[in-house]
């Protein structure tokens, strides 16, 4: 969303604000995920559960946990490409160790699954992985453009929230696979893999969340460069490009599995994660782009219906109000939301 906070603000101040928030979002986030989330994958009682459903488990479905580990298991070349594109902040460094920590377990969760559910061999899926890792991901083959923090950012909000599109749908595809088992009062219960899932699941709803907050905090001093950055991400987005041993029966799999539809994709990644920023559709952000470029060059924004967070502008500046469509209208000191 589009703030505003109390100015005026000179370039360099607006750079030390963003960083500033950047990392009071870190210290938030950080101390959060300790207590909420702080969970181990070789700990998961759900391992012990493993053996008895693993028969259960489709050809199909066991190709995409396959696909998945392969995935997941590219997640130092993200945080290295972070840490490289966070220059001098060290809130952004940091903020990337902490995620890629939580991602690593991600992939332990998905080795632990199809080993301990007897679905392929330790030996098979060590080799799958070691075959995996001759690749290396950039941000800039993913998207093709060269990563700062905030482009970074604009990307993961995707990214994250495709990967838990996917996982919930993986999870509620093995439930059905493993008979679909509820409780005595007929509530959906997740043994083995569909319960161990879960876990990946919620920390991708974390991260997606944590990077939406960081681009918000640039919206609120650089909307012009945090709606460019949007646009430039969303434009040819694609879940990550990884080089996979078994990267044609995985397409197959995702594909027959109906989470590469793009009108899907679209409909319940893309425009929900744009409607938190305030913003219909992509068809909308577009707009917004080419609007913005047009305002007066001290213009102040703020979002529809939303206050300008304790500024007062005088009669001398221009307010407009960014619309869910993208269109901005010029509103009188009068009219602001409080």
């Amino acid at each position: 969303m589009v703030e505003i906070v109390p100015g005026p603000f000179t370039l360099e101040g607006k750079q030390a604000a963003v960083q500033k928030e950047v990392r009071e979002n870190y210290d938030t986030y950080f101390a959060r995920a300790a207590k909420t989330r702080m969970w181990f994958p070789d700990r998961l009682e759900q391992r012990d559960e493993m053996p008895k459903y693993g028969h259960l488990i489709s050809d199909e479905t066991k190709e995409l946990l396959l696909g998945f580990l392969g995935v997941e298991s590219v997640v130092d070349d993200y945080v290295f490409s972070g840490i490289n594109a966070a220059g001098d902040s060290v809130a952004t460094r940091a903020l990337y160790v902490q995620w890629g920590f939580e991602e690593r377990r991600h992939g332990q969760t998905f080795r632990h699954s199809l080993i301990d559910s007897g679905l392929y061999t330790q030996e098979y899926v060590d080799k799958f992985l070691a075959d995996t890792a001759e690749y290396h991901w950039t941000f800039e083959e993913q998207t093709g453009y060269e990563e700062t923090p905030l482009l970074g950012a604009a990307y993961a909000i995707l990214q994250e929230r495709h990967t838990r599109w996917n996982y919930t749908a993986t999870r509620m595809r093995i439930w059905e696979e493993y008979g679909s088992p509820t409780d005595a009062q007929g509530k959906r219960i997740f043994p083995a893999i569909a319960g161990a899932i879960r876990f990946p699941e919620i920390d991708e709803g974390a991260h997606e969340a944590n990077f939406l907050n960081i681009v918000k905090i640039y919206m609120k001093y650089f909307p012009d460069q945090a709606l460019d950055a949007l646009n430039k991400v969303s434009h040819h987005y694609t879940m990550p490009i990884v080089q996979l041993p078994n990267a044609d029966e995985f397409i197959k799999c995702v594909l027959s599995a109906g989470m590469a539809d793009a009108k899907e994709v679209i409909n319940s990644v893309m425009n929900p994660s744009l409607q938190k920023m305030g913003l219909e559709n992509r068809r909308a952000l577009r707009k917004a782009v080419q609007n913005f470029r047009k305002l007066p060059e001290n213009a102040v924004v703020h979002i529809q219906n939303r206050p300008l967070d304790g500024m007062v502008p005088d009669e001398e500046t221009e307010v407009y109000e960014m619309l869910p469509s993208g269109d901005f209208i010029l509103k009188t000191n009068h009219d602001q939301p409080k």
